[in-house]
């Protein structure tokens, strides 16, 4: 009787997975997009793919960059943030994927797209982004149901982060 109750168990936590809900990020993910940056960061980007490019600040090699894999949104699912190792107070990120598990694997931010973001107190993201010389700042959390960033109205200070370096 108890192996067929864990049977069950183990049975409705597949089916649950499956439909979308609870947060499954496959391991392997991680180790191929981390994979990825490595080696663009190692061979200078020759072998950078054209629908996951990459901002040209990564292409300098002046300049150093490393990653951080933080959960977001509570649900038990961490995301991928990508950011440059520098002096500055705060960490600047250019490249936030998440691995949503309706879509796959996602790229929601790039620098390349005008803007950099930063993470705050409460897993709040701050986003600077520019139309010329005008800068605009947002306060965004993300909702991983919805997949998408809604604007928040607090306004956190954004945290230096020590990140694992390519």
């Amino acid at each position: 009787m108890k192996k067929i109750s864990k049977i069950c168990v183990l049975l409705l936590t597949f089916a649950f997975l499956l439909t979308g809900c609870g947060s499954y990020v496959p391991k392997e993910w991680y180790t191929g997009n981390i994979n990825y940056y490595k080696l663009g960061f190692s061979d200078g980007w020759k072998n950078e793919e054209a629908d996951f490019n990459v901002c040209e600040e990564m292409k300098n090699p002046n300049n150093k960059f490393g990653y951080l894999l933080v959960d977001l949104d509570g649900d038990g699912g961490e995301e991928l943030l990508i950011g440059i190792i520098d002096d500055s107070p705060a960490t600047k990120f250019t490249d936030l994927i998440i691995y949503h598990r309706d879509f796959g694997p996602t790229r929601s931010f790039r620098a390349g797209d005008g803007y950099y973001f930063y993470l705050c107190a409460g897993n709040i993201i701050k986003m600077d982004s520019w139309y010329g010389s005008q800068t605009k700042t947002d306060y965004m959390q993300y909702d991983s149901k919805e997949n998408s960033f809604p604007i928040v109205d607090s306004a956190p200070t954004p945290l230096k982060v020590e990140l694992t370096p390519f």
